[in-house]
């Protein structure tokens, strides 16, 4: 029966070395680890790395608006929200490919707000393509007769208090329609 020996070993090397593994994620996966030197004695085998929304929650939405300022000259149109919605229901748990497309933007924007937060130069904010990924998502959402748009990304805290709830984060400069994503030029 040196077979049955064989396998029981590998099961039980197999069982062993899952159970080491499920261990090390989770002290790797501590809050405030100081395990952070567990990969010293794992012989280079990895181990994840998750902090899922610790330690840093977020607690804030990023809104999109825009306002455009009409073919034939005139005042801009007042700004509005052109942040998309993202569905929740039960079916998205399991399959939920329109989340790419708003997850993208949602990243750019954050992406903007560090931009923003480091007071980043804005000339170099506006060639980077965080921005032009807003810009996009911003001409997409204008109306077509419109001659030029600007955007503004918005903060909102929704557990702060009324007057401490919305704090803006980057207006773009007033963007040609004509001209491409980021060229920096005004019309104002």
């Amino acid at each position: 029966m040196p077979v049955d020996r064989i396998r029981g070993a590998a099961g039980a090397f197999a069982v062993g070395a899952l159970t080491v593994h499920l261990a090390s994620t989770v002290l790797q996966n501590t809050p405030d680890s100081y395990n952070q030197d567990l990969r010293t004695f794992t012989g280079g085998w990895p181990i994840p790395g998750w902090r899922f929304f610790a330690p840093n929650p977020g607690v804030q939405n990023v809104h999109l608006l825009i306002r455009e300022a009409p073919a034939g000259g005139g005042a801009p149109t007042p700004w509005r929200d052109v942040t998309p919605g993202v569905r929740h229901g039960w079916k998205q748990v399991l399959w939920n490919p329109g989340s790419r497309g708003p997850k993208a933007l949602f990243d750019a924007m954050q992406q903007l707000s560090v931009m923003s937060a480091n007071q980043a130069d804005f000339g170099w904010v506006t060639q980077s393509l965080p921005y032009r990924l807003v810009f996009s998502a911003s001409r997409a959402a204008a109306a077509r007769d419109s001659s030029a748009l600007q955007f503004l990304l918005m903060n909102v805290f929704p557990s702060a208090p009324p007057d401490q709830r919305m704090k803006p984060i980057l207006t773009s400069e007033w963007i040609p329609l004509g001209s491409p994503a980021g060229a920096g030029k005004s019309i104002a």
